[in-house]
């Protein structure tokens, strides 16, 4: 059993650095960034996309709890808007003492069912194709493949 409540500003805070660092790590891999750039980057990406924080309009962090009360991880969420038709999850992260015991699962269905609860219709989210794990999730949770962005190294 999991439930969602509102992240606070401390917890997104305290998330935030290693958020940063995985994700400019797969930029580096996914070859869509430098090492000399990608730091920067990256943290003005998400200066961009959280100005407020927690209280950025048309988002939603959300930390999972488990039925004994631990935070086992977080969801980011946009609203739909002019950007997107439909909802959008930024991040899903399961902490490393709780992985492989269903807790991303979990926390992507209870993101369902609040966004249900608000009207939206349809969930969208990009997933790094070196990321098979994350991929075989969203797959087993009903997520297709819209699109295929491909590339070839030619060094």
């Amino acid at each position: 059993m999991l439930v969602l409540r509102a992240m606070t500003q401390d917890e997104l805070e305290a998330r935030l650095p290693v958020l940063h660092e995985e994700y400019a790590d797969d930029e580096l891999r996914a070859g869509r960034d430098r090492p000399e750039t990608v730091r920067s980057n990256v943290a003005a990406l998400f200066r961009q996309l959280l100005p407020d924080g927690v209280a950025t309009p048309g988002h939603l962090l959300f930390s999972g709890v488990d039925d004994g009360g631990a935070v086992v991880g977080w969801i980011w969420l946009a609203l739909p808007g002019a950007k997107r038709p439909q909802a959008w999850v930024y991040e899903v992260q399961v902490d490393p003492p709780f992985r492989r015991r269903g807790f991303g699962r979990a926390l992507v269905l209870a993101a369902e069912e609040e966004l249900r609860s608000r009207g939206v219709s349809e969930l969208g989210l990009n997933v790094f194709g070196h990321n098979v794990g994350a991929r075989s999730l969203y797959e087993s949770l009903g997520f297709s493949v819209k699109s295929i962005t491909m590339a070839k190294d030619l060094a």
